[in-house]
């Protein structure tokens, strides 16, 4: 019987080391909660958002407070208490806050801050206390927007047309101009003042937007509208008629580089090539010519386009395209085309960097030039390209020869100019007093 009761005694000993080793070494942890803040800044503006994330993975969570701090200025972001049990702790092991909030509004200036968050456990320790941490996360806050002046008095702009905007940031920060939704780089010249070519497309009729913008590293944004007047400007509507001749001569080529082509008839192939296609063709376009440009703006004179050639088509043409007098698709023409003798030598419009040198689609043997400022060309429906990629050109330096590759009807040049990414009327960049008032002039004591 004695023995029996020792058995139990320790039995009932042991069974209470258990216990009390349980509780030791989950109640009585020592481990204190985890704090991590995502997303703030260094420098910060008039809008902050962050997220204070917490993990304790032991006793878990029972106090929580977030706090900003400045001078003398105390703000209590939030502030919870997790329910504990005695036995257990408590059942929040992980949580994250997001924050978004105004200085301005909060009361706070510019300035050194510091973020602040406090966190206790649902540990034993510390009188019940529990294990508590706390984190500071400096940082400054900047309020002040950068300061704009537009140099230009009056833009004269017009549909499908081109025009230079000047103007001044007192700070580092990012610029440009927004014209009907689409933003135009700008580009620094000296002491603060910065250059952006705009572009009105032809598919524009109306000007919506027409402002600088300014945005800071610490997010402050501002913003001055732009004085403008918008030139009048039509374009021809051209009916285009389809041949069976014209299709059996030009789809085979697009038939043979393109499987998709392939439709019921040469009809539908050609109604494939001058939508999908030809829309595939301008948004390559627009991406590599809205890329940064990345050579300085030399132009010191006109553009020079074909020489010793006659016009056969404009700029902005809206075609309309019939075949056994019904009509069945319709385009913008988006260059000037140029015919001179069969297989005439191509020169550069001016000096520039071969951006593009392949074969594209309607277009054919096709060759772009960056120009500096956001300013391309394009030679279309080359016999060949005499150019590569990455190469620096002259002006007048030989690219290419006239042909008929692509959706040409007959030898000739489609060439075309394009500012940031928009299709623009040749004819302005052509015109030599155009491009001194307009852009050469306004440049000259910034250059």
């Amino acid at each position: 019987m004695k023995t029996f009761f020792k058995t139990l005694i320790l039995l009932f000993f042991l069974a209470l080391c258990g216990v009390a080793g349980y509780l030791f070494f989950t109640r009585m942890e020592g481990a204190a909660p985890q704090i991590s803040v995502e997303g703030l800044p260094k420098l910060a503006g008039r809008r902050l958002s962050f997220t204070v994330r917490l993990r304790d993975s032991g006793s878990g969570l029972h106090r929580v407070r977030v706090l900003l701090l400045q001078g003398r200025k105390h703000l209590l972001l939030r502030e919870e208490t997790y329910p504990l049990s005695f036995w257990k702790g408590s059942s929040v092991k992980n949580v994250s806050y997001r924050f978004t909030i105004s200085p301005l509004e909060k009361g706070l200036g510019e300035g050194p801050a510091r973020l602040v968050v406090e966190a206790w456990d649902a540990s034993w320790r510390n009188a019940l206390k529990g294990n508590q941490s706390r984190k500071a996360f400096p940082f400054a806050l900047d309020l002040t927007p950068p300061r704009i002046t537009v140099l230009s008095s009056t833009v004269y702009i017009a549909r499908g047309g081109s025009a230079l905007v000047l103007y001044r940031v007192g700070e580092k920060a990012r610029s440009g101009v927004r014209l009907n939704g689409r933003v135009f780089r700008g580009y620094p010249l000296k002491r603060g003042i910065y250059a952006a070519l705009v572009a009105l497309p032809v598919s524009d009729t109306t000007v919506r937007e027409f402002l600088v913008f300014a945005e800071d590293e610490a997010g402050n944004r501002l913003e001055i509208p732009v004085n403008y007047y918008l030139q009048r400007r039509r374009y021809p509507r051209v009916r285009m008629r389809i041949s069976d001749g014209f299709l059996q001569r030009k789809m085979p080529e697009f038939l043979s580089r393109y499987p998709e082509a392939q439709k019921e008839d040469l009809l539908k192939t050609f109604l494939w090539v001058n939508q999908t296609l030809r829309q595939r063709n301008n948004q390559k376009i627009a991406e590599i010519t809205s890329r940064p440009s990345e050579i300085s703006f030399t132009l010191q004179g006109p553009l020079k386009a074909l020489p010793h050639s006659a016009k056969r088509s404009d700029f902005g043409e809206h075609r309309f395209y019939y075949y056994r007098g019904r009509r069945v698709s319709q385009a913008w023409h988006l260059g000037l085309d140029l015919a001179s003798v069969a297989h005439s030598p191509v020169p550069a419009a001016a000096a520039g960097k071969v951006v593009f040198a392949d074969y594209l689609g309607i277009y054919g043997n096709t060759v772009i030039l960056d120009h500096g400022l956001g300013l391309y060309t394009l030679y279309a429906h080359l016999a060949g390209i005499e150019v590569q990629p990455g190469q620096r050109v002259s002006a007048g330096q030989i690219i290419g020869h006239t042909d008929t590759t692509g959706l040409a009807g007959g030898d000739h040049l489609h060439f075309s100019v394009l500012v940031q990414g928009v299709f623009v009327n040749p004819m302005e960049w052509l015109d030599p007093r155009w491009v001194a008032n307009r852009i050469l002039n306004p440049l000259s004591p910034y250059r």
